[in-house]
């Protein structure tokens, strides 16, 4: 398993090395109002795209006795969902635009829905790789992809193309990852469909759909609040802080879970084993995503304003509060694979259900308030953490004292790390430029933060010296 997450992290740093230099300058030339529309449109995007496998790609992953007819027919089966996806949103798209009192939604809307077609037909390619562990042959397919996606939005946002850049460039990501998932796992289906074939997983993969429905309600419903009550400039501002601020989870713990779940899968009969393996996990995330999720807040101030221009500032303090709940985000984002992985999509289920229910009231809340407020609703999300975490570690008979005592380092490492960066801030970085600001800032924390685990915890950091070294 941990060569797959080494492989996965290592061409997604480098991937995102490059696509985030390329974001960067892309957020200097488009305006909050282009990322505002593209939040809109995304987010009802996104909401149809939970359809569009009912769960199925997890039930390829978690089932070992498959053959080539089970296969073929939920291949047909989920292009026929997704063609009715797409035809579904572009005759959908005039209502969301009218929700939103914004017109160019729908066109939006529209040209973005062509990317269920595109990514429907790779679902069981991409989902065997997973299940056989292919994750060097993911990772080359997830680089090219997201540098090709990166470059077309570069091209066409220096050619005024505005919010259609954005657009484009998310269906060329979406084309050159389907393409290589066959590349890598030369695959076609046969032209037979059987539904019967499909009936027994689809009883797994619905629990599990359901379960991304109501998450996908809970994560997403602070955008569409946004959209319709503080307008598309807002958002704009409010979609790129949340962007910034999610970029740890979206890419090292969006690897670390997909490597995760057929991981755990192989040893979930196995109950010392299958402990072992998820807080072996959440050490390794919390360990890598404290300090990044704590360093974005201390750079906020002087990062936005150097690297996105001051058009971006009021993106600042949601950025702040939203990189702080992420830590809490990463390592609660574990415990979906690990429900999953011993059958208990139920659980899944009703933890969704809490966070979606609380976060949701907090959001209508906190949106009274404007953006700061919809910003400061994230904090009933440590809340939520606690009590859904309880719930998930009992599966394999796990004390909250003996989860949390694994993140006792991350903890006490990061708080020491801000505690350096604060006081070099405060007494000799202020007088000096953004840029000094910024460089000096990062130096200071990842010496401090090194520095602990060299001094506390040096078995970690021996570990971590032989991660990076294979």
């Amino acid at each position: 398993m941990l060569d797959g997450v080494y492989w996965l992290t290592a061409v997604k740093v480098l991937s995102q090395v490059i696509s985030w230099a390329i974001t960067i300058y892309v957020m200097r030339i488009l305006s909050p109002s282009d990322y505002g529309l593209m939040a809109m449109a995304w987010v009802y995007v996104g909401f149809i795209a939970l359809f569009n496998e009912v769960g199925l790609g997890a039930a390829i992953i978690q089932r070992k006795d498959l053959d080539q007819d089970d296969l073929s027919s939920i291949c047909w089966g989920v292009f026929a969902i997704n063609l009715a996806l797409c035809l579904f949103a572009f005759l959908s798209a005039p209502l969301v635009a009218d929700f939103y009192e914004e017109p160019r939604v729908a066109d939006v809307l529209r040209v973005v829905s062509i990317g269920f077609i595109i990514r429907g037909v790779s679902l069981v390619p991409s989902s065997i790789l997973a299940r056989e562990l292919a994750f060097s042959k993911q990772s080359r397919a997830d680089l090219t992809a997201n540098v090709s996606g990166a470059m077309a939005t570069l091209w066409l946002a220096m050619a005024g193309f505005g919010v259609w850049s954005l657009v484009c460039g998310i269906l060329v990501q979406d084309l050159v990852r389907t393409l290589l998932s066959f590349v890598f796992y030369p695959w076609l289906p046969k032209l037979s469909f059987s539904l019967s074939k499909v009936k027994g997983l689809v009883q797994f993969g619905a629990k599990v759909a359901a379960a991304r429905l109501l998450w996908y309600l809970s994560a997403n419903a602070d955008v569409l609040i946004a959209g319709k009550i503080l307008g598309k400039t807002q958002l704009g501002y409010y979609s790129v802080a949340a962007q910034l601020a999610s970029m740890p989870v979206d890419k090292l713990v969006s690897t670390i879970t997909y490597v995760a779940f057929p991981a755990l899968s192989k040893v979930q009969d196995d109950p010392s084993m299958l402990k072992r393996y998820f807080l072996k996990i959440v050490k390794v995330v919390a360990f890598a995503i404290f300090p990044a999720c704590w360093g974005i807040y201390l750079l906020a101030e002087s990062a936005v304003p150097l690297f996105l221009s001051e058009k971006w500032l009021p993106a600042v303090l949601p950025l702040q509060i939203l990189s702080m709940v992420t830590a809490c985000r990463a390592i609660q984002a574990i415990n979906a694979p690990l429900e999953m992985a011993v059958g208990r999509a139920g659980i899944t289920l009703l933890n969704v259900a809490i966070i979606g229910a609380v976060m949701a009231l907090s959001f209508l809340l906190g949106s009274s308030y404007g953006l700061e407020g919809l910003a400061y609703a994230w904090l009933a999300f440590p809340l939520v953490f606690l009590i859904t975490t309880s719930i998930t570690v009992r599966l394999i008979d796990l004390s909250l004292a003996d989860y949390f005592r694994e993140l006792l380092h991350p903890f006490l490492g990061t708080g020491f790390m801000v505690a350096a960066v604060l006081t070099g801030q405060t007494f000799v970085l202020e007088n000096f430029g953004l840029a000094a600001q910024v460089v000096g800032s990062v130096v200071l924390g990842v010496v401090s933060y090194l520095l602990y685990y060299v001094l506390f915890n040096r078995h970690m950091f021996t570990e971590v010296r032989s991660i990076l070294r294979r």
